[in-house]
């Protein structure tokens, strides 16, 4: 990516968080995410929820097959140790908002949906982007 680019998508996320209510926003990345993941990666983990009994079997089995899903007393989160968004990794943290990371929201309920056919929440709770010192999305079916 180059610097060009990178300061453009700092200016349009400014520019969105400026301009545009948070809801229409949040929305707006989430489609962005849910365009992002591949087919692939959905198939994958729908194969994996097929050969499932339930749901909690799903998350136990998926977690071998994704090391970033991490299922805890009191919630089942993704977490990353760095932002692997090719977008934005080279931007450094505290350089762009974390509403960027709305986008990852929209790419893990893609993900959960797709292989579950249940609607899903991802709440953001910490992020790369904004300083934090992990990716994590609390995943709620």
């Amino acid at each position: 990516m180059t610097k060009h680019t990178e300061k453009w998508v700092m200016n349009l996320i400014a520019g969105l968080d400026e301009h545009i209510d948070p809801e229409t926003r949040r929305l707006i990345l989430e489609r962005c995410g849910r365009d992002c993941i591949t087919k692939k990666m959905i198939d994958r983990a729908r194969e994996v929820y097929s050969d499932s009994e339930d749901l909690e079997d799903f998350l136990r089995r998926y977690s071998g097959v994704n090391s970033h899903l991490h299922v805890e007393e009191g919630g089942v989160y993704l977490v990353y140790p760095k932002c692997y968004c090719p977008t934005v990794k080279n931007i450094p943290p505290g350089n762009l908002s974390a509403s960027y990371c709305d986008c990852s929201r929209g790419w893990a309920k893609a993900l959960f949906e797709g292989a579950t056919g249940q609607r899903v929440e991802v709440v953001r709770e910490a992020s790369v982007v904004n300083g934090d010192g992990e990716c994590r999305f609390r995943i709620v079916f």
